[in-house]
C-alpha cells in the first residue's frame, strides 16, 4: 500500500521566511550642551508614563533649575556628555534631598544613562517615576 501525500500542491509554496527586522539607526547626533541637558530631559519625560510621575518631574524641573554639561573624553577618544544638575548652593533646601544634585550621561547617539556620581540620585530620581508609571494592582 502506497500513499502520496502532494500537500504543496494544494496548499500552494511554502511562504520565505522575512529577514530579521534590523535595529535602525539613530539618526540623533548630540554635540552641544544645551542638546545634552535637553536628551537627559527627554529621558525622563518617557519614563513619566502617568499622570502622577509627570506632576513629580514637574515639580523636580520647578525647583532643580541649575543644569549643565560638560563633555567628557575618554581615553579611546570617544567623548560623552556629562549633564548635571546641581541646587547645592540653595539655603534651606526643603525638597528631596536626591533632588538637590543628580547626574546623567548621554552619548553622542541620544542614549542617556544614569550617572552613580553625586549619590546615584539620577537612578533614584528614575526609580521614582517608574514607580508612579506603574498600574495601580489589580483587586
Amino acid at each position: 500500500m502506497a500513499v502520496v501525500v502532494s500537500g504543496c500542491a494544494d496548499f500552494g509554496t511554502l511562504p520565505t521566511p522575512e529577514p530579521p527586522a534590523e535595529k535602525p539607526v539613530s539618526t540623533i547626533f548630540i554635540n552641544s550642551a544645551d542638546r545634552a541637558v535637553l536628551a537627559a530631559y527627554e529621558h525622563l519625560l518617557s519614563l513619566a508614563e502617568s499622570h502622577e510621575a509627570k506632576d513629580y518631574l514637574a515639580e523636580f524641573s520647578a525647583v532643580s533649575d541649575n543644569w549643565s554639561a560638560e563633555s567628557e573624553l575618554f581615553k579611546d577618544g570617544s567623548s560623552v556628555w556629562y549633564i548635571k544638575v546641581d541646587m547645592s548652593g540653595v539655603e534651606n533646601w526643603q525638597e528631596k534631598p536626591y533632588w538637590q544634585q543628580a547626574s546623567w550621561f548621554v552619548y553622542q547617539d541620544g542614549r542617556v544613562i544614569p550617572s552613580n556620581r553625586l549619590q546615584a540620585n539620577a537612578l533614584r530620581i528614575e526609580s521614582d517615576l517608574q514607580e508612579l508609571s506603574l498600574p495601580p494592582p489589580i483587586e
